[in-house]
């Protein structure tokens, strides 16, 4: 069984050296625009092809996360940057958004391509829609089990990667929006201000019921490497050096000698970063004391010893050919690439002292500040080279450079032009999401041209909003129930399945559609009609364009997060799978309540506190030229709801204007 990859974060240059030195097979590092961490150092253009250079003399790959959401004003500048990264010789790119994926294959086909964890994958279905759009790899769900991790690697036409260690988002990632909700720095675009680890009040209690401890498998090695994932993911571009090379060099030990943590190493582990201990609670499969916050004990605690700075050398071959009458060489080689830097016609050693082997020998290690050290050398010459010290520094001056080049064909993309808007159509399509068939009136019959009710709560009669989270080896009883139903699917295999399965199938709001290209790959894939992203204001919406009806949620409380482990329950779901729907608030500092809601799959989700209201706008949505009006009723009571259709087909204004949100 092949060892696994191991993967390291660098947020800045100190850490990608601590990485290096740490042992990473490869590192993910962020460009200094479209990223997941923009308050990490990140790295200009010079700095990632220094990056770059870099740890291709050690042999250690480079990824590049462009793992944001894109809108379409800046899919020409990320296209653009693409390219840069390509020519400047980058291993992969870790991509979130399907417009910019699309834009990449047909552009940059060479360039390797890793789906981002944001790109919600769980499955099988996730994988193969993953592999037809371009990808090589899939950054699998923080949420996966052991079991989950054997299946999908047996299963998956493409490489898997997994998260080993580092912070756990209590949402799965994707389908959180909280943060940008709450205080308008998006997740999706790299400004996560991290509002689950504030405390809440909870069932009376106040605490933290939403954060989590830090993740640590050191404890399953052996099950992961047998399991046949082809990378390891540690988290923490935002973490210092000293975080970096403590994690790195424990798990690089521990795959080299394939073998599981000592409690000795734990508590290293512990002390390098932690909060409160850690979790393997969802590897695992037990979701009870996985609840963590960073205490001042952990701070105590902490191994505060510096990065001392990179010191590992990358081993260097060398071949000094110097023969009279024929041009000097200096063949430089490193186990992953050689070079032969070519001098002028060595002339013969008449008035002059040949070139000894031991001199030829010394300049040839004098290697410096460069990456690498002297293993072995070879002189080959006829004894009688009238080569000087100062050339034979210059050679290898030369073939030094020459290893740390990218050999690549460079490439070129053209400027993708902003989409000019699209004339809006007529015909307006109204759509809701119920929580439950008991607040379905006839009104809501009448008014909406489809209803969906989760899966697992629906009705025979009406259509079906598919489980947002659907790990392998669910899918299949999944499908044989929903049958040839009207579904509205939330993740790219589910909508690539779905055309397959089902009379119709819309996109929600779950795909997070940014983009006019995001939107025509979503299209391609079968979507009859699409959700655009809730972060995206009116003109942003006008200015997509679709080959299929696009909408928005028009009114109703927007799904904040999606956790698998249950937060109602504090990780104790008896999973009595009676299809039941359970109910919780949580309530933050300044007293404003979130619903949550135990769907009947044992997951969370955690609403906004007040509801969208556009019944008085219509106007303003006109104007985007969207035509599918989506509703989302959570707590609405049946009189609730037939008040609020009834507002909607008289643009009635809101009762209570501070407990609403725009789009704005």
């Amino acid at each position: 069984m092949k060892k696994p990859e191991l993967l390291a974060p660098a947020g800045s240059r100190a850490a990608l050296e601590a990485a290096i030195e740490g042992g990473a097979d490869a590192v993910y590092l962020g460009a200094s625009q479209f990223n997941a961490r923009m308050r990490a150092e990140n790295f200009d253009s010079q700095s990632m092809r220094d990056a770059i250079s870099l740890c291709a003399a050690y042999g250690v790959k480079t990824y590049v996360t462009l793992n944001t959401r894109l809108f379409d004003s800046e899919l020409s500048e990320a296209l653009s940057l693409c390219a840069s990264l390509y020519n400047d010789g980058v291993s992969a790119l870790i991509v979130a958004d399907m417009g910019i994926a699309s834009l990449i294959k047909k552009h940059i086909p060479d360039l390797e391509i890793h789906a981002s964890t944001q790109l919600t994958g769980h499955n099988l279905g996730d994988c193969i829609a993953l592999r037809d759009a371009g990808f090589s790899r899939m950054v699998c769900h923080r949420e996966i089990t052991r079991e989950g991790l054997f299946d999908l690697c047996k299963s998956s036409p493409i490489e898997i990667e997994m998260f080993i260690h580092g912070a756990y988002c209590v949402s799965v990632s994707g389908q959180c929006l909280m943060s940008a909700v709450m205080g308008g720095r998006s997740g999706n675009r790299g400004e996560c201000a991290q509002p689950c680890r504030q405390p809440y009040t909870k069932g009376g209690c106040k605490g933290y019921p939403i954060s989590l401890k830090d993740m640590c498998l050191a404890s399953s090695i052996t099950d992961i490497i047998a399991s046949g994932v082809a990378s390891l993911k540690i988290e923490g571009r935002q973490k210092p050096p000293e975080y970096v090379y403590g994690v790195t060099r424990i798990y690089r030990r521990l795959l080299d000698e394939e073998r599981n943590a000592t409690a000795e190493e734990l508590d290293a582990l512990k002390r390098i970063f932690s909060r409160d201990g850690f979790s393997d609670g969802y590897f695992r499969g037990d979701h009870r004391n996985m609840r963590g916050v960073r205490t001042y004990d952990d701070y105590l605690e902490m191994d505060k010893s510096k990065f001392p700075g990179i010191k590992r050398k990358a081993p260097l071959d060398v071949t000094l050919t110097a023969v009279a009458g024929k041009p000097a060489s200096f063949e430089a080689r490193t186990a992953q690439k050689s070079f032969t830097a070519v001098g002028d016609t060595v002339n013969a050693a008449e008035n002059v002292a040949p070139l000894t082997e031991a001199g030829a020998a010394k300049n040839s290690s004098r290697l410096g500040s460069t990456p690498f050290e002297l293993r072995s050398f070879e002189f080959i010459t006829d004894n009688n080279a009238a080569l000087t010290l100062s050339q034979v520094n210059a050679l290898r001056r030369e073939a030094v450079e020459g290893l740390l080049s990218i050999e690549r064909e460079a490439v070129a993309v053209p400027a993708i032009e902003a989409n000019k808007g699209k004339k809006p159509r007529e015909e307006i399509i109204y759509t809701a999401e119920f929580i439950s068939k008991d607040q379905i009136t006839p009104l809501s019959r009448e008014f909406f041209s489809r209803i969906y009710l989760p899966y697992g709560a629906h009705t025979d009669e009406l259509d079906i909003s598919l489980p947002p989270y659907t790990p392998d080896g669910k899918e299949e009883d999944m499908w044989k129930e929903v049958g040839g139903r009207r579904v509205l699917a939330h993740t790219t295999g589910q909508l690539r399945r779905a055309k397959e399965e089902c009379s119709e199938v819309g996109a929600s709001l779950r795909m997070n559609v940014f983009n006019s290209m995001a939107a025509e790959y979503y299209a391609s894939l079968g979507a009859d009609f699409l959700t655009l992203a809730p972060e995206l204001r009116r003109a942003q919406m006008r200015d997509i364009s679709s080959p299929v009806p696009c909408g928005s949620v028009v009114y109703g409380r927007l799904p904040l997060m999606l956790t698998v482990r249950c937060a109602i329950s504090d990780g104790n779901c008896k999973k009595c799978n009676k299809r039941e729907i359970c109910t919780s608030t949580l309530t933050d500092r300044h007293g404003t309540d979130f619903p949550m809601y135990g769907m009947p799959d044992c997951t969370n989700v955690i609403y906004n506190s007040f509801p969208i209201y556009m019944a008085d706008k219509k106007a303003d949505l006109k104007a985007t030229g969207i035509t599918v009006y989506h509703f989302i009723f959570t707590d609405e009571t049946p009189e609730e709801c037939d008040r609020i259709i009834g507002a909607y087909m008289n643009g009635m204004s809101p009762k209570d204007p501070e407990r609403i949100r725009r789009i704005k």
